[in-house]
Parts: structure tokens; sequence; C-alpha cells
């Protein structure tokens, strides 16, 4: 039975860290990452973004994100949007806040799903 109280423990932590989340979500706002060029930090606003601009001199173009506090008639919240440049081509941004740092390219539900099945597995199956 160490298997379940190591699985109930880890449930727990999960749970008072979705608790914390929830709460700051409550103050309107979601932590984000910020990266612009080598620059990489987090901050805190209204919504992320993540931009790409395509570029000649890098194969994947430029990526910028961070946080802004208000969003354009052209933005959609939790959808990606193609605008297109004066100089030909489009960049695409991407504006969300379901979540704390929605702007990256891991999803949390996914570890949250892993997390739960693999303790299934070590109560049943073990």
């Amino acid at each position: 039975m160490p298997q379940l109280s190591r699985c109930l423990l880890l449930l727990t932590l999960v749970g008072f860290l979705t608790a914390a989340q929830f709460s700051r979500r409550n103050s309107g706002l979601v932590r984000c990452h910020k990266e612009i060029g080598s620059s990489v930090s987090s901050c805190e606003g209204k919504y992320c973004y993540k931009m790409h601009t395509p570029d000649d001199s890098t194969r994947d173009g430029i990526v910028k994100k961070g946080c802004m506090n208000a969003a354009d008639a052209q933005t959609e919240v939790g959808k990606c949007t193609r605008r297109p440049l004066e100089e030909g081509g489009a960049e695409l941004m991407c504006v969300c806040n379901e979540r704390d740092f929605c702007n990256s390219s891991t999803i949390p539900s996914t570890f949250l799903i892993v997390l739960i099945s693999s303790c299934f597995f070590l109560i049943f199956l073990l």
C-alpha cells in the first residue's frame, strides 16, 4: 500500500496547485512566458500571446512571447490569427488566457492524464 500513499500525496499536491492557479485566475490575470530575442522571463497580464513572424535570416522565423492587457479588433482570444504584413507574407498571432503559461508549447492537462494513469497502474497492477 505504499504506492497508494504516494499516489494520494501526489494527487493532493496537484489539487493544491490547481486551487492556487484558480485563485489567481479570479484576479483576471494569467502568468505568461516572455521571450523576445534571447531574453527569457515571465510576466503577468490579462492575455498571453505568441507571435510568429517570417524572417529570411532564420529558418524558423522570429517567435515572440509575452503579456498583453488589451486586445485589438483583429484578435480572437483562444485562437491563432494570420495577419498580413506590409512587406508581404503574414505573421501568426496566438492569444490565450485560459491558463497560466498558455503561450507555451506544452499542455499541462496531458501531464495530469499521465500522472493519474500512472497512479492507477501502480495501485491495481503492482
